[in-house]
């Protein structure tokens, strides 16, 4: 038994998986402050503006945050693989290596690099979105059993697709 497929890439995809994981009040309601800028096969970019709610006491991206944002962008690729699976974290790393100050705006690249019966891995970069230099990179590896009940219907119903 194989998760369902997702025939059409496209942002008006990327924008319904990123709506129906950030519905309701659970963690991921914290992505509705930014947009998701691309949704491609393996892929997805997140774009958000640095708010006060996001800075830590220097007023800039903290490092939940930021880590909060590589677990939702990684799985949100993890997601356009095309199986729909989003998984469950088994590891995830961040480096930092630059600050993001408030009014900044970031661009958050994730990207599935493989995906096989039972792991997907992928990579992650938080770019500051002026320059692009780099501010924080990560790895999040996921547990996606093709078995598994949280496949994309779990998240919308086939209609909304």
């Amino acid at each position: 038994m194989s998760g369902p497929r997702i025939m059409n890439y496209g942002m008006d995809v990327g924008r319904k998986v990123a709506a129906a994981v950030s519905r309701g009040n659970n963690f991921n309601r914290l992505l509705r402050d930014g947009n998701v800028i691309e949704f491609a096969p393996n892929r997805c970019v997140y774009e958000l503006t640095v708010k006060e709610e996001h800075t830590n006491p220097h007023g800039t991206l903290h490092g939940g945050y930021a880590t909060t944002l590589l677990d939702c962008i990684t799985t949100l690729a993890i997601i356009a693989n095309g199986r729909g699976l989003p998984g469950v974290s088994v590891e995830m790393n961040i480096s930092f290596l630059k600050a993001a100050p408030l009014g900044e705006n970031i661009h958050v690249i994730g990207e599935c690099i493989r995906s096989g019966k039972s792991l997907a891995f992928a990579n992650c970069e938080i770019r500051l979105g002026k320059d692009q230099q780099l501010v924080a990179t990560g790895r999040h590896v996921k547990h996606v059993d093709i078995n598994s009940s949280l496949s994309l219907p779990y998240l919308w119903t086939s209609s909304e697709v």
